[in-house]
Order: structure tokens, then C-alpha cells, then sequence
């Protein structure tokens, strides 16, 4: 018979359980916005973002609380929730898409350079499934991929699986920088 484990009472239960997003069309909130540099040094503006509306309303936003829950201030928002466009050289025209993309979705709104304004808008989100590597078994996760204006979602098509061995299925991200970006230097 094992011994009744110190601390087992009051330790918080974690199962595993979690509902994972499907690829696909969202329109998301931003729920901050923070301009960062990557390890190279170039400058990008990061979306934290969460399903606005739907089966999947607050995905990121549960996802949050539950590591909230296990890991207290050291808990960090989804990866697959933020969305990383550069603005340097080629990136300024994507950079440029995307706030237009922002103020075509929130009537009245303009981009005045303060990312704080960012905060509580709403935008259309291509969500694709990416797969990586963990402990030797190939696994996916969900990444927001491409935005788009909330009528824009419409015509869009929902990105197809970025496969490991660095082949995509067909969807163009040319100009998005998906350059990682240590999750240390962001506030969510």
C-alpha cells in the first residue's frame, strides 16, 4: 500500500483534458498588443488574441486560466493565440494589411500608432494546424496564420496543414514572419 503523498490534498488536478481548435475562419478579439524585437532584432507588433464569438468563444482565454490555475504568474497565453506581423522592408505592406484589416472591422476606428488602442477590436483570423516535434512524436497545434478583415473572412481559405518536414499544403504565407519570438519578453 503506497504512503498518502505530502501536499497530494491541496495540489491542484491536471488531466490533460482540453478541447483543441480546429483549422478554420475566426472572428477574434485582441485582448492586448505589444511591440517586441525578435532574437535578430527586428521589430514586430504581437496580437493576443481569443475567439470572439461561437462554439470556441474564449478558447484562449480558458486555455489561460487553466495554466493560470497550475502554473500562477508564470502562466503565459497559448502560443497558437498570438499573432506576430513584422513592419520592417518587405513586412510594412503586411504590417499596413493588417491595420486596415483591424480598422475595416470596428467602425469608426483609426490606427492612431498607439497599440494600446488594439485592445477590445475585433479581426477576422485563418487558423492552421502546424505539426512539431515532441519526446520523438510528431503532434499538431493550432496557430493563428493570416489575418483578414471580418468580411474578408468570407472569401478567405482556411490554411491548409503546415507539415514538419518544412513542405505546407498549398497556403502562401510569404511576408508573415513566423520568426519565434521568446515568450519571456510578452506581457500575456
Amino acid at each position: 500500500m503506497m504512503n498518502k503523498i505530502q501536499g497530494y490534498d491541496e495540489a491542484q488536478s491536471y488531466t490533460g483534458e482540453s478541447r483543441t481548435l480546429p483549422a478554420g475562419k475566426y472572428i477574434c478579439e485582441i485582448k492586448g498588443a505589444k511591440e517586441v524585437a525578435t532574437k535578430t532584432g527586428k521589430k514586430q507588433l504581437v496580437l493576443q488574441l481569443d475567439i470572439a464569438e461561437g462554439e470556441y468563444k474564449d478558447h484562449y482565454s480558458n486555455l489561460y486560466a487553466a495554466n493560470a490555475e497550475r502554473n500562477g504568474t508564470n502562466a503565459k497565453w497559448n502560443n497558437g493565440g498570438l499573432f506576430r506581423q513584422g513592419y520592417e522592408g518587405k513586412q510594412l505592406p503586411f504590417f499596413k494589411g493588417m491595420i486596415t484589416c483591424i480598422e475595416e472591422s470596428n467602425e469608426g476606428y483609426e490606427w492612431n500608432w498607439d497599440e494600446k488602442t488594439l485592445k477590445g477590436k475585433k479581426i477576422g483570423v485563418l487558423f492552421g494546424r502546424e505539426q512539431y516535434l515532441m519526446n520523438g512524436q510528431k503532434k499538431w497545434a493550432t496557430k493563428a496564420r493570416a489575418v483578414r478583415s471580418i468580411k474578408g473572412l468570407e472569401m478567405s481559405e482556411i490554411p491548409q496543414d503546415k507539415l514538419l518536414d518544412g513542405s505546407t499544403s498549398g497556403f502562401d504565407t510569404s511576408g508573415f514572419d513566423d520568426e519565434d519570438e521568446s515568450e519571456e519578453d510578452l506581457p500575456f
